[in-house]
C-alpha cells in the first residue's frame, strides 16, 4: 500500500514549508524512521523521517520549492506498485489523497463537534473567544 509524504506543520500557524533537500533518490528503498527529507520552516530546519518502509516514488518536489502544508510531495510504494496520480484539495485548503479525503473530513467533522473549548480548538469547535480566555484563567 502506497504512502504519501506529504509537507509537514511543525508550526501552529504554519502555512508552507520550503524543501531544503532530499536525503533518497526517486527509486531507492527507504527503511520506516530512516531520514527522508529536509525541510525549512520561518524559525527551524527539520529533518524529516520516513513514515514507513518502501520505494520513494512520485516526487512532486525539488529543493527550493516552497510547499503548502499538507500538499503530498512524494510517495513510498512497495516493488512493483506505483505511486498514485490523484489528489484532491480539501475543504481547509490542505491537499490529501482521494481516499483519505472522506474520512478525513468525517474524522474532522466528530472533533469539532466533541471539541471543549481549549485555545487550540476555539475556532474549530466555534466557541466564543470570552470562553477560551475564560478556560485560560483556570
Amino acid at each position: 500500500m502506497a504512502h504519501n509524504i506529504v509537507m509537514p506543520a511543525l508550526e501552529m500557524a504554519q502555512e508552507n514549508g520550503k524543501l531544503l533537500s532530499w536525503r533518497k533518490k526517486e527509486g531507492e528503498a527507504v527503511a520506516k524512521g530512516e531520514p527522508l527529507l529536509e525541510i525549512e520552516t520561518d524559525k527551524a530546519v527539520v529533518e524529516i523521517e520516513a513514515p514507513a518502509d518502501g520505494i520513494l516514488a512520485g516526487i512532486k518536489a525539488h529543493p527550493g520549492d516552497v510547499i503548502p502544508v499538507g500538499q503530498t510531495i512524494a510517495w513510498l510504494v512497495m516493488p512493483g506498485e506505483k505511486p498514485p496520480a490523484e489528489t484532491q484539495q480539501s475543504d481547509s485548503g490542505r491537499r490529501m489523497d482521494t481516499k483519505a479525503a472522506s474520512a478525513a473530513t468525517a474524522t474532522a467533522d466528530v472533533a469539532a463537534s466533541t471539541a471543549r473549548c481549549a485555545p487550540t480548538s476555539a475556532a474549530v469547535a466555534g466557541c466564543s473567544m470570552r470562553t477560551s480566555i475564560a478556560w485560560r484563567a483556570t
